[in-house]
């Protein structure tokens, strides 16, 4: 993603509801856990748990949600072919409510799932479908977060 003239690159997994992504910000490495309805986050050798009180759902960031049955969505049609990797894909191109930005989905065509997702200011590349391991929270101690968890914006 590019963010203030800076790149940051992320990397991650989904499994059922569940996330983990890591990521270097300003130097430091973070990791950034969803486990149920509780957050941890850990950057410089320490651990902070929390509670989701707000922000995204479980079901925005569960990769079931995609739907391999293209027939549900009968308005949205390809733009075009392309190949990732050697991989065939279905091009389409869609507005987002209240952005300017068009972003472009390349689908799998043989199953259905997004390979990647595109707009001018970051690219999402998916892989690995269905053979990811569980989320496991992180090793060691972690402290509870002031106040107990994060709100929308990221502050406790």
């Amino acid at each position: 993603m590019q963010s203030g003239g800076q790149t940051v690159e992320m990397t991650g997994r989904f499994y059922q509801g569940d996330m983990y992504w890591s990521f270097d910000q300003q130097g430091q490495q973070m990791e950034m856990y969803r486990i149920g309805n509780s957050t941890y986050t850990v950057t410089g050798g320490q651990c902070l748990r929390g509670t989701m009180q707000q922000g995204m759902d479980r079901d925005e960031v569960d990769p079931g949600q995609f739907s391999d049955q293209p027939e549900e969505n009968p308005d949205i049609t390809p733009v075009g072919r392309d190949t990732i990797d050697g991989e065939e894909v279905l091009v389409y191109e869609l507005s987002q409510d209240g952005s300017q930005e068009p972003v472009t989905y390349y689908i799998l065509a043989d199953s259905g799932y997004p390979r990647r997702i595109e707009a001018e200011s970051m690219r999402w590349d998916f892989h690995s479908w269905g053979s990811v391991e569980p989320i496991r929270k992180p090793e060691g101690e972690c402290q509870s977060m002031p106040g107990g968890g994060m709100t929308a914006d990221g502050g406790s």
